[in-house]
């Protein structure tokens, strides 16, 4: 499922790259889901995604999979987890295109969140439906770039009450500080990498001639409040409540019941 070097790893690296038990037909029905909601628009354009917005078979039977929950349990060091959010994202190619990469996180949080146990951290899941090669915008990250960051924020008495949280901050805008370089994600279909998007990291330019398509999941412990954009946090209440009534009922366990008071 995922070793304690593996789970190392993701706490010194920030990413790692691990095997999933979905079979092909799973991830082909899923890649046709993507395929229906993620078209190519006039004039094209480089990525379309969704985020919390679908309902698809396909894809429920992925986000409620037992794997997920259990490799999440034993990254955050949990005994109980909740869906924070998914997303679904379709990178097309761009005949002629530089390569070229985004850099962000999308995630605060202190050091104590991080090593506490369970973790106040999320673990997040970028399951690949299609091959990740050089040329088909492989996810590129700083490795270990997250350390220095979550310190940092634990220092900052303003950010006292307010992280964990999700949150966008481009490279530019983020302390000064030494990295390792950026690399490359590499991955086949069917893998999952389970990374903290507190690392910097971000979406490259697709120069191949095939589709890249992607499935993210996040989850968090239980017991753990994660701080949303208002957008985004009436996003989630709204796509929970509709989630509860469609998955099996030995599964609903994994999504949060906002009208019970079950939730961060």
């Amino acid at each position: 499922m995922i070793s304690s070097n593996q789970i190392e790893q993701f706490y010194r690296q920030g990413a790692v790259t691990i095997d999933t038990p979905l079979a092909a037909e799973q991830l082909q029905a899923a890649g046709t889901a993507l395929d229906r909601m993620l078209s190519q628009t006039d004039p094209p354009r480089r990525r379309a995604s969704q985020t919390c917005s679908y309902f698809d078979e396909e894809l429920l039977e992925i986000i409620v999979h037992p794997f997920f929950e259990e490799v999440a349990k034993a990254v955050l060091f949990s005994r109980a987890v909740r869906l924070l959010q998914t997303a679904i994202v379709t990178s097309f190619p761009e005949t002629g295109a530089k390569f070229e990469f985004d850099q962000h996180i999308d995630m605060q949080y202190s050091w104590e969140d991080l090593h506490d146990r369970p973790s106040r951290a999320v673990c997040s899941f970028f399951l690949w439906l299609t091959d990740v090669t050089l040329d088909s915008a492989p996810l590129m990250y700083r490795p270990g770039s997250h350390l220095p960051l979550i310190e940092e924020w634990g220092r900052r008495s303003e950010l006292s009450g307010q992280i964990p949280r999700v949150i966008g901050i481009k490279l530019e805008e983020l302390p000064d500080f030494s990295t390792a370089e950026a690399q490359p994600l590499l991955a086949r279909a069917g893998q999952a990498t389970v990374l903290t998007t507190a690392m910097i990291h971000g979406a490259s330019t697709l120069t191949g001639d095939q589709e890249r398509k992607v499935f993210v999941l996040t989850f968090h412990d239980a017991g753990v409040t994660i701080g949303l954009p208002e957008q985004q946090r009436a996003t989630k209440q709204n796509y929970d409540r509709i989630l509860r009534q469609r998955v099996p009922a030995d599964r609903v366990h994994l999504i949060t019941d906002h009208d019970t008071g079950d939730c961060p």
